[in-house]
């Protein structure tokens, strides 16, 4: 049984999910998805899938027994937790799957947890007392010690990169034993690069064959950080350097991003295309890719452009440096910095040797370390062992 938190729309959880659903073996059939109140998923499966996958809709469990309800009604053999942040489930939900007398317990991380807030600074007894059991003492004990007690549960965390995993060791004191990393992958067979099909996307959008074309794709709310990508392309054109951008996805911050957009006299470089059920041609069609990110776990989005044969200019969060080497296969920059990121989109796109030797290799990283197929077979060797 797959347990999947409150979502808005299909992002990279979801799509990770699916593509493992796609995989699962025969004594692993048929799997239960669990989600509240909204099925977003079973419209994104095939025909095939959808015969073997059984997904049920429930009211978000409030309490303990809520959650041993709805894992008793189920009766699962094995558990998989599927974390977008580290909040997304309460400690009942695990402690629930122990004393429903669940066999196997897992829960897969796909973000690195943001930073714990400050301590509240000063010397005074009252500021000593605030430390101690004030507001920001007690959101912090509550995260932990819900995030020990899933840790403690689970049989394995997996941990879509590096960084994911020592934030949970080194913060949340997850055991390092039980703790494992296991990177998302992508489909070189499926995402290829392809001159055709991207011109017809550069056609459509009256966009010249030669001229540099950025791509983003990424749900458009505040951690992907869209805003600086905006004001950085703004930088670049007002330097007299032809370049355009496509953001790709849906999200709560359209409406603004769009007045950003119109604000700065974007509206002929900056196109939002809405979510797509196929990115292919977008990438195929770009120069670049770029992810302005101030939080990440390991973007799927980064690999399927890689695949693609797109350098890549990502923020240094999460598991995106994991992917991305600096200088070999894109850029690497701090977040929340738009002179950072203007520079980076203009060392692109006025350094067109650079960036076919840097495309040159990416396709090659993501075939070597991140083809799907091994790492959905590792993960699926964690659950089912």
């Amino acid at each position: 049984m797959f347990v999947l938190p409150r979502s808005m729309g299909l992002g990279g959880l979801e799509r990770h999910l699916l593509e493992l659903l796609r995989r699962l073996p025969e004594p692993l059939l048929p799997p239960i998805v669990i989600c509240y109140d909204h099925d977003f998923i079973t419209a994104r499966m095939d025909k095939d899938q959808q015969a073997r996958v059984v997904v049920k809709c429930v009211r978000e469990p409030q309490s303990l027994r809520d959650w041993l309800r709805i894992i008793r009604e189920n009766n699962p053999h094995i558990i998989v937790f599927d974390y977008s942040w580290i909040e997304a489930f309460p400690w009942q939900a695990s402690v629930a799957s122990l004393l429903a007398g669940v066999r196997k317990r897992i829960s897969i991380q796909h973000l690195i947890p943001p930073p714990l807030p400050p301590p509240v600074p000063g010397k005074s007894p009252r500021d000593r007392l605030r430390r101690l059991i004030g507001r920001r003492a007690r959101q912090v004990l509550k995260v932990k010690i819900s995030a020990r007690i899933s840790g403690s549960v689970s049989h394995n965390t997996v941990c879509v990169s590096n960084a994911v995993r020592d934030a949970l060791v080194k913060i949340y004191r997850f055991r390092a034993r039980k703790t494992v990393v296991i990177y998302n992958g992508v489909s070189s067979s499926t995402f290829v690069p392809s001159k055709t099909n991207g011109a017809a996307v550069r056609e459509r959008l009256e966009i010249d064959p030669n001229e540099f074309l950025l791509v983003c794709s990424a749900r458009l709310d505040p951690p992907k950080g869209l805003d600086i990508l905006v004001h950085a392309v703004s930088r670049v054109v007002r330097q007299g350097i032809p370049c355009k951008c496509i953001i790709i996805g849906e999200g709560p911050l359209k409406a603004e991003l769009i007045r950003l957009v119109n604000s700065l006299g974007l509206s002929f470089h900056v196109f939002f295309e809405g979510f797509q059920q196929d990115v292919r041609p977008y990438l195929q069609a770009a120069s670049a890719f770029i992810l302005t990110s101030h939080l990440e776990g390991m973007p799927i989005s980064v690999l399927e452009a890689m695949a693609c044969g797109l350098p890549c200019i990502v923020t240094n969060v999460g598991g995106s440096a994991e992917i991305v080497e600096d200088q070999v296969t894109g850029l690497v920059i701090p977040p929340a910095s738009v002179e950072a990121a203007a520079d980076a989109i203009l060392y692109l796109a006025t350094n067109p040797d650079k960036r076919d030797e840097m495309a040159s290799k990416t396709r090659e990283t993501v075939c070597e370390s991140f083809d799907i197929e091994k790492k959905m077979a590792e993960l699926i060797s964690i659950i089912s062992r």
